[in-house]
């Protein structure tokens, strides 16, 4: 299971940029690297898409972490780090999208090498954020599939 170490979180909750927030997760990306050839990031909709609901797709997207965890995948956890993004960014739903957050955060996440493949949550195409997200992975030549429809069943 994909945990900050302490000196991780105490960094987490002093970061002030996407740029700094990136550094976290790449030093916990770097760890889990050494113990697990393959790690896979669950993509879907957050805060755009989905289940219309900020509450609603987060409890979903840890559902949907939780299943993909117990069938053996190694996860990057990046709901980790929503607490420290909300705080960042202040990004209000209707309010332009914060690019930023995309770009410096999960780009540099997609960039270092660390992940082998996005798992896309259903819906994931309602999602402003998860549509960027595949166009890049692909773009980086890494893998792109649909999350399980079976480990869906589990989640929902």
């Amino acid at each position: 299971m994909h945990t900050l170490t302490s000196e991780e979180s105490q960094a987490l909750s002093a970061v002030r940029t996407f740029d700094e927030l990136a550094d976290v997760a790449l030093s916990s990306l770097a760890r889990m690297k050494c113990e697990h050839a393959e790690i896979v990031q669950i993509c879907g909709p957050m805060s755009t898409g989905g289940c219309g609901d900020f509450q609603r797709n987060m409890a979903r997207f840890n559902a949907a972490i939780e299943v993909a965890l117990r069938h053996g995948v190694a996860v990057f956890n990046q709901v980790l780090f929503q607490k420290e993004v909300i705080r960042i960014c202040n990004w209000k739903v209707g309010s332009p999208y914060p690019m930023e957050l995309l770009e410096t955060f999960y780009g540099r996440i997609f960039l270092s090498g660390f992940l082998t493949k996005g798992l896309f949550l259903p819906d994931w195409d309602t999602s402003f954020g998860s549509r960027w997200e595949r166009k890049l992975l692909a773009s980086l030549g890494l893998a792109t599939d649909d999350y399980p429809a079976a480990w869906m069943d589990e989640v929902d």
